[in-house]
């Protein structure tokens, strides 16, 4: 609850920090920088105190107010937010759903699924529709860690194309948009745009600096200790990496790893892969061992708070014949109703209509489903746990079975817990073959 907290310190110690950076431009006093955890393995809030006042006599300090890791309302937020009529267990309100991808052939093959959110962006900065875009780069001299940019530029906006599996936090841009005037747009998972709308509703002059919303589909994010080990199992050592790009060449491509002396190596990712050792390896860097802690008490797949919501199309008919990438796209507001409208007429993008069952169907729903019943395994240990309003989602006992899988999340922070993995991974294999040789039988 917000009243146990004053400020988002003990969040970071309670295991509730979701590494968003939304509390850097919100504080008065400029008490708060955001720097990379090196134990926890990513980015958290680090409070001045010697600045610091509390925001005065209110009983949570603003950092607290705008946190999406202790709570978030998602009913009093989508009706100030006018989103669409339709609405679904899991994609939340909508307007309407399509599959589309960019016009461009360079930007749609180089992007992770469509390149839409690249060309979208590029549409109205081009179209004066907004003067910049929030969206994720990478870090020069670290080029495995991501790093938020305001980007006003097409090329900036092109650079930063594709998919990051690791922690990012937005919090230097947003607070250069403070100081800005102009119109934005913003690239964010969803505890990203979480924490940017509970700040706009705090602050009228945001909301209006802040005119679209891109949200990114998103199951969990995952410690930098994830891509350090992937590819150290790879033989890669991390310090000699130029440059990483965990998606692209195509859909639904391929991690290309340019090392300093020029040498391109390409790893096949989990829907490419095809050797066992190999998918269970993908699975544990990126799905199971390595999340950050409070994104297995996340309810949100489908970043139900933004203008768009963007991901891939895992459908069987797309991955039998889909080779140079579609996005598919949750239309919520008018805003982005609009914006995708305008860039289609202006063969900007291509758009076709897209059955919202078969949409929802589309992604790994089972994560996300169980997300309640580990909020509820938190409780009955005592731990702090976030609070949804607005939200009734069935809280089910064996789901606690499930949470076994993700133990290790917990416990990869120190080097000696991930000389386990290999041994977790295969008794992880054999225990869910049995459990789905028993559900056959069962039906």
């Amino acid at each position: 609850m917000l009243t146990d907290y004053q400020t988002v310190t003990k969040i970071v110690e309670d295991d509730l920090c979701l590494s968003c950076g939304v509390c850097l431009p919100v504080c008065p006093e400029e008490a708060i920088h955001i720097e990379l955890d090196k134990k926890r393995g990513y980015f958290v809030p680090i409070i001045n105190y010697d600045k610091c006042d509390y925001c005065g006599i209110m009983k949570n300090g603003k950092c607290v107010v705008v946190c999406p890791g202790v709570e978030v309302n998602f009913a009093k937020l989508s009706q100030q937010l006018s989103m669409g009529e339709a609405k679904s267990d899991i994609l939340g309100s909508f307007v309407e759903t399509l599959y589309a991808y960019s016009c461009d052939n360079t930007i749609r093959y180089n992007s992770s699924s469509g390149g839409l959110i690249t060309s979208l962006l590029i549409f109205a900065l081009n179209e004066k529709i907004i003067d910049g875009a929030i969206v994720l780069s990478t870090e020069k001299d670290n080029p495995i860690q991501p790093k938020a940019i305001l980007a006003t530029t097409t090329e900036e906006i092109i650079e930063a194309a594709g998919s990051k599996y690791c922690s990012a936090h937005l919090g230097e841009p947003l607070s250069k948009i403070c100081k800005r005037d102009g119109k934005f747009a913003v690239v964010g998972l969803p505890c990203h745009i979480h924490g940017i709308r509970k700040w706009e509703q705090m602050n009228p002059g945001i909301r209006e600096k802040i005119v679209l919303h891109f949200g990114l589909y998103c199951a969990n994010t995952n410690t930098k200790f994830a891509t350090d080990y992937f590819l150290r199992q790879n033989n890669i050592d991390p310090g000699q990496v130029k440059n990483i790009k965990y998606r692209g060449n195509g859909w639904p491509g391929k991690l290309l790893v340019t090392l300093k002396d020029g040498t391109v190596e390409k790893i096949n990712r989990g829907t490419t892969e095809t050797t066992l050792k190999g998918k269970l390896l993908f699975s544990s860097a990126f799905h199971y061992d390595f999340q950050i802690p409070r994104c297995l008490t996340c309810i949100d797949l489908t970043a139900e708070l933004a203008d768009i919501s963007f991901a891939d199309p895992w459908n069987k008919h797309f991955l039998k014949k889909e080779s140079q990438g579609v996005s598919m796209l949750v239309i919520r507001s008018q805003i982005g109703k609009k914006l995708v409208e305008y860039a289609n007429k202006a063969e900007v993008i291509k758009i076709n209509a897209a059955d919202p069952d078969e949409v929802r169907l589309s992604q790994n729903l089972d994560f996300k489903k169980r997300a309640p019943s580990r909020v509820w395994i938190r409780q009955l240990l005592g731990l702090p746990v976030p609070v949804y309003k607005g939200k009734t989602y069935s809280v089910r006992v064996s789901d606690i079975f499930s949470y076994g899988n993700y133990l290790m999340s917990y416990l990869t922070v120190f080097p000696v817990a991930r000389l386990l993995l290999p041994t977790i991974r295969i008794c992880r294999w054999i225990i869910g073959t049995i459990k789905q040789t028993i559900f056959k039988v069962i039906k």
